[in-house]
């Protein structure tokens, strides 16, 4: 069954090439996000005008905090991008993606997550993953991007 406001494309694999990446590979890693060419992105979901995390969301963070946490995995760095919809003003959907990526921030730092390793950003609605329907739910989300350390 799906948990509505996670996206799960691809969590499989996302979580397995998480692992790759630490050179690991546990039953628990089967759980985070798609492979991207800039990483591995997870994305949570918001509702309207809300920066509170899903109780779903948490299904998903806490093993990405889990994978984060393996010291193969203490040179990598993230960014956490909060989105929303086009619903509303510029200036609080701004402020509204900024405390979304917070609020997975302080998620994954409650879990051991190093806050120096994690780098939110917050990009309003300038971004929809669906252009066009910019006020589609989908679009009110975080995404979290694994940056491996440059060599």
């Amino acid at each position: 069954m799906r948990s509505p406001g996670v996206d799960r494309r691809g969590l499989l694999a996302g979580l397995s090439a998480l692992a790759a990446l630490a050179g690991c590979a546990s039953p628990g890693t089967e759980r985070i996000a798609a492979l991207t060419a800039r990483g591995i992105v997870l994305t949570v979901n918001f509702d309207l005008g809300s920066y509170a995390l899903r109780p779903e969301a948490r299904e998903v963070l806490d093993p990405l905090a889990e994978a984060m946490n393996d010291p193969r995995l203490d040179n990598h760095t993230y960014e956490v991008n909060g989105h929303t919809d086009s619903t509303g003003r510029l200036g609080r959907n701004m402020a509204l993606s900024e405390l979304r990526a917070a609020a997975v921030v302080d998620h994954l730092v409650a879990r051991g997550v190093s806050p120096r390793r994690l780098k939110p950003q917050g990009f309003g609605p300038l971004q929809p993953l669906t252009p066009e329907n910019p006020r589609a739910g989908v679009n009110r989300r975080v995404e979290v991007f694994a940056i491996p350390p440059q060599h």
